[in-house]
């Protein structure tokens, strides 16, 4: 039998309240979890509390003092309940002593004994079960080994059953109840155990998108597909709990997908089972489609890393640009007659050493034709067809290197 969900947010009502703010990182899952950090500000401060008093609790316990010890506060109504039964079982020794064997009165005290045998078996089975209960939820809690996917509620009412919080009541049968200020009661077995984060299924998500980047390979798209599926595999044998922890609890990269607000997980807790399902299959598909632009993005930037691409060298032109304030006084030069001869040599060497340096050409100047001859460094031969000489003026340079550009694309 389920708990009430009045009677469980009546005891866990008491965690609400503070301030928490997320980081997140990447691996290639940076882009959706930018939009997400604020939605889930509440529930975090109320996990965070139940922490804090789940640890205080564990703080009060001396090291050799075992947590499956039966608390203080419930002993002295389990010493009531088991003089009572002892009682039961002596009264019913007693009054068997002068019956005869197969009777019914016989079988009746007979009974009385087994019942009570029974009840105080129970009552220590049930309490060795909140020992262990004990021992487990409340460490995992203290760690925040729970997803933030569990129901803050329930987790508040978990606390509030093993921090010894709870008055305890016991049946004439043994059975164990707890108590709440509005008078309802629930047993251990109504509790909803909650479940941990998917901490195996994210290791190995993550280690494939590591995987992806260090290898340095362009994956191809059978290859994507054959590690989606695999990944798919891991995920949906963790079923709906793994799906909705690598969903909240920032697992893979410590990047937030989701806030915990969205529409989607309220349908994925639908008493339909149909429109459960449908809400489960499309938060599986959106969490896979997001790995998935991931293993991408890390095959591409892996690749990138390993493979850089090498800068093309700087045109003819563009060097020439660059050096426009030298060569716009040699070009000004070489139209005065009196500055020309020395200005068309010191052009040469200019073109050759800061232009054409970046190309496999250089250039001379001929002073009886008052040209520049182009030359192929390679083939060490002067071109002396037409395009091979140029008028040694600034239009004439202007057309070589455009022309030695064009040659180069």
């Amino acid at each position: 039998m389920a708990i009430d969900p009045t009677l469980v947010k009546s005891v866990a009502r008491a965690y609400e309240y503070q301030n928490f703010v997320p980081e997140i990182d990447n691996l290639g899952l940076a882009d959706f979890g930018q939009k997400i950090a604020k939605g889930r500000q509440m529930k975090r401060i109320k996990d965070e509390n139940i922490q804090k008093e789940v640890k205080s609790y564990i703080d009060k316990y001396p090291p050799d003092i075992p947590l499956e010890k039966i608390p203080e506060k419930y002993r002295s109504a389990i010493s009531e309940f088991s003089f009572k039964q002892k009682k039961i079982y002596s009264d019913a020794v007693a009054s068997r002593v002068n019956m005869k064997a197969g009777t019914d009165e016989y079988q009746e005290q007979t009974d009385l004994m087994n019942g009570s045998l029974q009840s105080i078996a129970n009552l220590k089975s049930q309490w060795d079960t909140f020992g262990q209960g004990k021992k487990e939820n409340l460490g995992d809690i203290s760690s925040g080994n729970y997803s933030l996917a569990n129901n803050s509620d329930n987790l508040g009412l978990i606390a509030s059953v093993y921090t010894d919080k709870l008055d305890a009541s016991i049946s004439d049968s043994g059975d164990l109840s707890f108590l709440t200020q509005d008078g309802g009661s629930f047993s251990l077995n109504d509790i909803d155990q909650p479940f941990l984060k998917a901490s195996e299924e994210a290791m190995y998500i993550e280690q494939e998108l590591v995987k992806a980047h260090d290898d340095g390979v362009m994956l191809s798209d059978a290859s994507v597909n054959l590690k989606m599926s695999q990944i798919r595999k891991v995920i949906e044998k963790g079923g709906i709990d793994s799906i909705k922890s690598l969903a909240l609890d920032n697992l893979v990269a410590n990047v937030e997908l989701y806030d915990g607000s969205e529409e989607i997980f309220e349908r994925i807790d639908s008493d339909d089972p149909a429109v459960s399902l449908e809400a489960r299959t499309q938060l599986e598909n959106d969490l896979l489609s997001k790995y998935r632009t991931s293993l991408i993005s890390q095959s591409q930037t892996g690749y990138n890393a390993k493979n850089p691409v090498k800068a093309k060298p700087p045109t003819s032109m563009d060097v020439l640009k660059s050096k426009s304030k030298m060569f716009e006084t040699l070009f000004v030069d070489v139209k005065d007659e009196s500055k020309a001869p020395i200005a068309k040599a010191n052009l040469q060497k200019n073109l050759n050493m800061q232009v054409l340096r970046y190309t496999d050409y250089y250039v001379d100047y001929d002073k009886e034709t008052d040209q520049f001859f182009l030359y192929d460094k390679n083939e060490k031969q002067d071109f002396q067809d037409e395009g091979a000489i140029y008028p040694a003026t600034g239009a004439g340079v202007i057309r070589m290197l455009e022309e030695i550009d064009l040659s180069r694309l």
